[in-house]
């Protein structure tokens, strides 16, 4: 960083140029990216939350997964990134990542330049852009978070440099601001990626006192993030990551998606059961000139760090929050990156370290190929996908020998030639990277147009072994959260926000699955269509073997005149579902969390009128001529408040995943809203490191106007002194 010279433009633009060119079909050529999980588990939560936000609320709840979740606690969502809620449609989510990932490679671009020249530095970045491993962080939504990691290392490294008072000023409220964007992108395992390579390049007894306060107002920022999400994590329901299989590294130089949702992509016996990323895809050029130069000794413990998360990390089960194998090695990817600029230095020289280890990257990717070939020809399932990895990869190891021979022959010209050979690879594998397929797949489906005409809520069932096709398939038949975007909401549900309870809840309920639906008011499922006729059930619509039906279930508001108490979950769903079968309770008897007498058995509910559902808040009525309890289908979650009547009262969890209020007699009005807990305390620590941050940056102004000021005070004392002795010498 410090004084930028006149070409950072030239190389922002040219790295623009290059980045439309390599994501054009998403950009302007009608496609998004082919990849299941992407489109139905990551989008709908971001999407829901910038929603939320265009209409004037804090994302804070979303129904769209089970009976609703927390949407500001859980940081996987992103909810509380900035930058993401101007993404309420999934084109402008698409776009939004696009820019993310033109910011990466920037990064990287920006960073190398300190050490290389400026067309080095524009490799580089490209480099970044086309790995596998950036794009994959894109679809699982962590390159908001991984896209600002080169910046800092950019800033630290200018905080380490700095020789005045005025450049550590800026260089630590740089630090402060970058570190608070990470920190709001919700991805754990990179702050901690963040932190450690900040500390490599810039800390020292000379920096300490603006470090340490440039990180604590980096953090401060992003408590707005993590103070609710560390209030949720006691109820929310671990997700785990699995480690990363040995033999997949062969893909860090074969160009393929082995990890993809697309079957004719995926290959399950080289990426394990269940991948993280869709491709690990980096390439021999940078790999290769990464290692021309070795890094200070400091920034290569974080590398060896790196290295070792992305490989021993997940085995036996890794939380989720503590980061896949697969982003620690894309972080490590991103500091490789700004390393090969000087390998490509010293390649356009002819160097002849740099030409052999260039040379080594392409016999290596042979090796692979060679490899990779032997299998296919084991596994004939796999041929498609094999065939095309080895297609890109031979192109890929001849552009990649082409650019040794090159620098080798005719040293320091053709340089853009010689940098053209050394993107080629990259670029010409970003379809198999990051298939794209055309976006009207994403429109409303037939299903969804069928559901429109139900009242709010519509929940739907999904089962869980409905096989998956392709996206178009996916989406027409809701997978994920998909369907969240029409205003139908998954009732099983894999979101991280959701209580553990819910899972315990819908083994229980296994052998009377549709007492489960029943009772939460579920009114939709896909079932077989061979079932539909004997069980003279109502079918919107039918496509292929399933059809989706409306179901006749009980309200999701209604009054209990009957009640009983279970002080566990566990003893609350054997009284809802015993094991001897049957569905234990009548349909108008409730089960509550705590202890109390019991009240009668009440054999039907009595609907509630729904004057509004919306997330985080609820408006209804209920009329009732006996005591009871007005029981509602929505999560029982902290920060609920519910008012009886406009008064403030207290409420109950109720079989075991729906909450419940105490009404008296007569006509009530309940109105239930949602406040996510901690978000005040996170918001205030937010704003003070957001004012630490201007405050770094404010300490530097300060002393330079000090320092000008002091210095005309003393030019101008010069100057009398100087007049003085003039006129003295002239008597």
């Amino acid at each position: 960083m410090g004084a930028p010279s006149r070409s950072l433009p030239l190389v922002a633009l040219a790295l623009g140029v290059a980045i439309l060119v390599l994501q054009i079909r998403v950009i302007a050529g009608g496609q998004t990216w082919d990849d299941i999980r992407y489109h139905t588990e990551i989008a709908p939560p971001r999407l829901a939350a910038a929603v939320a936000v265009q209409r004037g609320t804090l994302p804070s709840w979303w129904d769209g997964a089970g009976l609703g979740v927390p949407l500001a606690g859980e940081p996987a969502h992103g909810a509380l990134y900035p930058p993401g809620w101007i993404a309420a449609t999934p084109r402008a989510l698409d776009l939004t990542l696009i820019a993310h990932l033109a910011w990466a490679a920037l990064g990287v671009a920006v960073w190398a330049r300190r050490r290389t020249t400026d067309p080095a530095a524009l490799v580089a970045g490209v480099l970044a852009a086309t790995t596998g491993l950036v794009t994959s962080a894109a679809l699982r939504g962590a390159l908001p978070a991984l896209a600002h990691l080169p910046w800092l290392a950019a800033a630290a490294t200018w905080l380490a440099d700095a020789d005045t008072r005025r450049d550590r000023s800026r260089a630590a409220g740089a630090i402060a601001a970058v570190l608070g964007l990470i920190a709001l992108a919700g991805e754990l395992a990179v702050i901690l990626d963040a932190l450690a390579l900040c500390l490599a390049l810039g800390a020292s007894r000379r920096t300490a006192r603006w470090l340490v306060p440039a990180l604590a107002a980096g953090l401060a920022i992003g408590a707005v993030q993590w103070i609710p999400a560390l209030l949720q994590l006691p109820r929310g329901s671990p997700t785990h990551v699995a480690g990363l299989p040995f033999a997949r590294l062969i893909e860090l130089l074969v160009p393929s998606a082995f990890g993809a949702t697309a079957p004719d992509r995926a290959i399950p016996a080289l990426a394990g059961a269940a991948p993280w990323a869709p491709s690990l895809f980096v390439g021999a050029p940078l790999l290769a000139l990464a290692a021309v130069r070795a890094p200070p000794r400091r920034l290569l413990g974080v590398l060896a760090t790196l290295a070792a998360a992305a490989l021993l990390a997940g085995r036996g089960g890794w939380p989720s929050y503590l980061g896949a194998p697969e982003l620690h090695l894309a972080a490590l990817v991103l500091v490789l990156a700004a390393g090969s600029a000087s390998g490509l230095d010293a390649l356009a020289f002819g160097r002849r370290r740099a030409v052999l280890a260039l040379g080594f990257g392409a016999a290596l990717t042979a090796l692979a190929l060679g490899a990779l070939a032997v299998f296919g020809v084991q596994h004939p399932a796999v041929a498609p996908a094999i065939h095309r990895a080895l297609v890109n990869g031979a192109l890929g190891t001849t552009c990649a020998l082409a650019a040794a021979a090159l620098a080798w022959r005719s040293p320091g010209r053709w340089l853009p030639l010689l940098c053209g050979l050394v993107v080629a690879p990259g670029v010409g594998a970003a379809d198999s990277v990051a298939p794209a397929m055309d976006r009207s797949v994403l429109a409303q489906p037939a299903w969804a147009q069928l559901a429109a005409r139900l009242p709010p809520p519509i929940r739907m069932y999904r089962p869980v072994f409905l096989p998956d096709h392709d996206l178009e398939d996916a989406i027409a038949t809701f997978a994920g959260t998909s369907a969240s975007r029409w205003g139908i909401a998954a009732a099983r549900s894999d979101d991280p926000a959701r209580a553990p309870v819910d899972d315990r809840a819908w083994l229980a309920a296994a052998h009377e699955g549709g007492t489960l639906l029943d009772r939460n008011g579920v009114t939709l499922a896909i079932l077989p269509a061979t079932v539909i006729g004997g069980r003279k059930l109502h079918a919107l619509g039918r496509r292929g073997s399933w059809a989706l039906v409306e179901l006749p279930v009980a309200p999701p508001a209604s009054v209990m005149h009957g009640w009983r108490w279970a002080l566990d979950p566990d003893d609350a769903l054997a009284l809802l579902f015993p094991n001897g079968g049957g569905t234990g309770l009548l349909r108008g008897t409730t089960v509550l969390a705590g202890a109390g007498p019991e009240g009668p058995s009440a054999p039907a509910p009595i609907p509630c009128a729904i004057h509004s559902w919306h997330d985080g808040d609820i408006a209804l009525s209920c009329a009732t001529d006996a005591p009871g309890y007005a029981v509602i289908s929505s999560s029982p979650a902290p920060g609920w408040r519910v008012t009886l009547d406009d008064h403030p009262t207290d409420w109950l969890t109720a079989d075991v995943l729906r909450r419940a209020v105490a009404i008296p007699a007569g006509d009530h009005r309940i109105h239930w809203t949602y406040a996510a807990p901690g978000l005040p305390t996170g918001t205030l620590l937010c704003l003070a490191g957001v004012l630490g941050a201007l405050a770094l940056l404010g300490l530097g102004r300060r002393w330079k106007s000090w320092a000008s000021e002091n210095g005309d005070r003393e030019r101008r004392a010069r100057r009398r002194a100087r007049t003085a002795t003039e006129k003295m010498s002239a008597k």
